[in-house]
């Protein structure tokens, strides 16, 4: 199924409402991993995501070099996965 840039946008915003707990606009690492950890209980995996594993996805992700995830970056990400 292919979606819009729309509909991407608004799942990025959707996210970023549920874990930016500090209203930073970014995600850090403990932000990151509540998500992915979320996102692994929703596919009924029982494992838990490393903080390693975290370091790691933020450093592939992270373009602007801050140790975070902004809604670009994320929304980048979303347009490749999805």
């Amino acid at each position: 199924m292919s979606y819009t840039d729309q509909q991407l946008r608004d799942a990025v915003d959707a996210v970023f409402g549920k874990y930016d707990s500090d209203n930073s606009q970014s995600l850090d690492a403990s932000e990151v991993t509540n998500l992915i950890n979320d996102a692994l209980k929703h596919m009924k995996s029982t494992r838990q995501v490393s903080n390693a594993e975290v370091q790691q996805f933020v450093a592939a992700v992270d373009k602007s070099g801050d140790g975070k995830i902004q809604k670009p970056e994320l929304f980048e990400i979303f347009k490749k996965v999805l």
